[in-house]
């Protein structure tokens, strides 16, 4: 049994998972596995994914799907979920490793960190930082990184929820076990959707709010218990 397995969905990501699959080929702490999730890929993502060691599961069905999915074929002791675009320094998983052999904690999160940083995107990060102080959602949705039988005494993701899926996995597991926040636990996550050509800047950010607020305001039910932070 591995100690990671690394969990990552995809669709048409040939820009951005080689880098990340990179960076955890470079990992100083190598006891892990990587399971890519490919919704339906129609450029090189499959092709760049198997030549970077990937195991890879071709599943439609969104995002959440595509988590539970790869947290049903993996066979770590912890399950590490990243999104393609997101790239971990080299200590990432010896740090994350040495949090957990603590044994405070039935579940980590990564600290966010633009990978091109700009005033837009520390606008997004810095609403969800103000979130996480009224204990209304919590930080570092990059990777989260659970214990598997905290994941499997929860049920997974909601298939059912088509945003805010992380915020509501992360409010579940907060009921039954410790969520900690090391603030070295550092992830780099592109700005892509707030930047570049592609993305729908302000208009974009403007969406996510609205969505997480919609959630807390229709989707919320019972306290979530705070993050510890360090």
């Amino acid at each position: 049994m591995a100690k990671f397995s690394i969990i990552v969905p995809t669709l048409n990501e040939e820009a951005y998972l080689p880098k990340l699959l990179k960076s955890l080929r470079l990992q100083t702490f190598q006891d892990f596995e990587v399971i890519v999730v490919d919704g339906g890929s129609k450029d090189a993502t499959v092709q760049k994914a198997k030549a970077l060691g990937a195991h890879v599961i071709h599943q439609k069905g969104g995002i959440a799907k595509a988590r539970n999915i790869g947290a049903a074929a993996s066979r770590g002791e912890f399950l590490i979920f990243l999104d393609a675009d997101c790239a971990l320094p080299r200590d990432f998983l010896e740090k994350a490793k040495k949090n957990l052999d603590k044994g405070d904690a039935g579940c980590l999160m990564g600290w966010p960190e633009p990978l091109e940083p700009s005033f837009i995107a520390r606008m997004a990060y810095a609403f969800g930082w103000l979130l996480s102080l009224f204990n209304l959602t919590m930080p570092g949705y990059m990777g989260f990184i659970v214990r598997r039988i905290a994941f499997e005494l929860v049920g997974g993701y909601d298939e059912n929820l088509i945003y805010a899926e992380d915020i509501d996995f992360q409010r579940r597991l907060s009921r039954i076990t410790k969520i900690r926040h090391p603030k070295d636990l550092i992830v780099y996550s592109s700005t892509r959707r707030w930047m570049g050509p592609k993305s729908g800047g302000p208009k974009e950010i403007l969406m996510i709010v609205l969505r997480v607020l919609h959630y807390l305001l229709f989707k919320k039910s019972g306290k979530v218990y705070p993050v510890y932070h360090g």
